[in-house]
């Protein structure tokens, strides 16, 4: 076991030197943790690091009875600072390949937003300090972002001469709406977190001395009700546009549920309910 994941939280493999993932135990199921590990620089992610990202997600996601995956800086002064600026000599200079499509460390960042955002578990940023570029498309790809109320944001990419990814660009937009997601990029200003909870960019905040009971509380809370039920919920708010066919089944598949039989038996008993996820 790591010491930079919490108590009974087996080890796994993830991919990459910079990231430390696991899977946590309790009384409510697994959750999923996923470390960026270098505090010395900010916990920036290389393009080893982005490229782990997405079949990281994609295992994490597909482990039976997982309730809850959490992204978190180690360190305690960055969650992700962006992506590693000492290689974009290395990877990111040049024009794109012969397809149009951008270097590998384009197609890395974009698959690991992707990857993210399609989660079919619910997903969790926990951030404190910097929450900068990159690390902040990682967090809006979330479903619920808790920050330190010291927590910093921004997109610094126009004073880089870097186009921001599309699809992180629309995931900030969704969140914030179009035009306050062009003030963030236009200007590459820093927010604070009142900024970032009166737009809409963050969920939750908490002060230092709260940030891990606080955590420990959301946790708690969405890895206590039924998976399958959350699971058709995030389904059906990511994808307004689904065939109405795919929407029925989720919701039908909730209501012939072992859990719908248990939650309906604990309300009326006026217990518990003890969700297992089928």
């Amino acid at each position: 076991m790591s010491d930079l994941l919490p108590p009974n939280t087996q080890n796994l493999d993830s991919g990459a030197a910079r990231l430390v993932a696991g899977l946590e135990s309790t009384a409510n199921g697994l959750i999923g943790h996923v470390r960026f590990n270098l505090p010395k620089k900010h916990n920036v992610i290389d393009l080893e690091g982005w490229q782990a990202i997405q079949p990281l997600m994609q295992r994490l996601a597909a482990t039976p009875d997982i309730r809850l995956i959490i992204l978190r800086g180690v360190g305690g002064r960055a969650f992700v600072a962006g992506a590693d600026i000492a290689q974009f000599e290395q990877v990111l200079s040049g024009p794109p390949d012969e397809n149009g499509e951008g270097t590998d460390f384009d197609r890395a960042t974009i698959a690991a937003f992707d990857a993210i955002a399609d989660c079919p578990i619910p997903t969790l940023a926990a951030i404190e300090g910097y929450c900068i570029g990159g690390g902040l498309g990682i967090a809006a790809a979330c479903d619920l972002r808790l920050a330190r109320s010291d927590s910093r944001f921004g997109i610094p990419a126009g004073k880089l001469g870097l186009a921001y990814p599309a699809n992180a660009t629309h995931q900030l937009a969704r969140l914030v709406g179009v035009s306050e997601a062009k003030r963030i990029i236009f200007t590459a200003a820093t927010l604070d977190v009142p900024d970032a909870l009166n737009n809409g960019l963050i969920s939750l905040a908490a002060n230092a001395t709260d940030f891990d009971a606080t955590l420990a509380m959301l946790v708690a809370e969405i890895s206590a009700n039924a998976p399958m039920s959350l699971q058709a919920s995030k389904f059906v708010l990511d994808n307004p546009q689904a065939e109405a066919g795919a929407v029925k089944k989720r919701l039908a598949d909730c209501l012939a549920s072992a859990d719908y039989e248990e939650g309906r038996r604990a309300f009326m008993e006026k217990r518990k309910p003890e969700f297992k996820g089928r």
